[in-house]
């Protein structure tokens, strides 16, 4: 996620200089090619996927754009990984105010938990998942997870068509609405105020926008939650 935000950074940097840039007959061939890989690495969702076994595989969907779609490969990746996510939700509390105290501690221990245990994990049990679990870019979480969507949400055809990605900061909204509202509705409430027309596209039923899903792909898969394009074994 710390690559997704420096690139950002880079794509805006590039955008303001190609902007102001006097015209004249230098090549600007380089400057397309930095700022469409730029682009390039900012679209997209991610697709982590777990191998059950050689005929099975779980994915788990996120709007985790291509340039920061990855499996941490160590203890301190995860960490960070955490921390960012952390970051990300608290920030939402401390616009929301002291009505989202309390959900704030509840998240910094939730978070914090989850790095205690992947760094309490030995090294052979971190490497195994690791060696278990790839990820994937793919175009959109929605088109990709179209069959489980409908045949374990009972979302219709027409809802699922209405149905787009939200962006990689929808995502860490969302993760702060669903952890306000373990500790504090009143906390949830001020939370989705803070954008209340993209709070209630992730939150109606069924939402608008979604920031993740989930699929599966192998021949011992069930057809009816098969992934729309994934097919990678490993």
């Amino acid at each position: 996620m710390k690559k997704t935000t420096s690139i950002l950074l880079a794509l805006l940097f590039v955008a303001a200089v190609f902007g102001n840039c006097k015209e004249d007959k230098k090549d600007d061939t380089p400057v397309l090619a930095l700022l469409l890989y730029a682009n390039d690495q900012l679209s997209g969702n991610c697709a982590t996927v777990t191998r059950n076994s050689t005929t099975s595989y779980s994915v788990s969907l996120s709007t985790v754009p291509k340039g920061g779609c990855k499996v941490n490969q160590t203890k301190a990746e995860a960490e960070a990984s955490f921390n960012t996510q952390k970051t990300n939700v608290l920030a939402f509390f401390t616009k929301a105010g002291s009505v989202c105290d309390t959900s704030a501690t509840f998240t910094t221990n939730y978070f914090n938990t989850q790095i205690t245990n992947s760094n309490n994990q030995t090294d052979s049990a971190f490497a195994a998942t690791v060696e278990k679990t790839r990820a994937f870019s793919v175009g959109n979480l929605v088109t990709e997870s179209a069959l489980k969507l409908k045949n374990t949400d009972g979302r219709t055809d027409a809802q699922i068509a209405a149905m787009s990605p939200g962006s990689l900061n929808d995502l860490f909204f969302s993760t702060a609405i669903t952890l306000a509202g373990n500790v504090s509705a009143s906390c949830a409430t001020a939370v989705k105020a803070l954008d209340q027309t993209t709070a209630d596209a992730l939150t109606s039923t069924p939402p608008t926008k979604l920031v993740s899903s989930s699929c599966t792909y192998g021949s011992s898969a069930a057809a009816t939650t098969k992934c729309a394009t994934l097919a990678t074994e490993f």
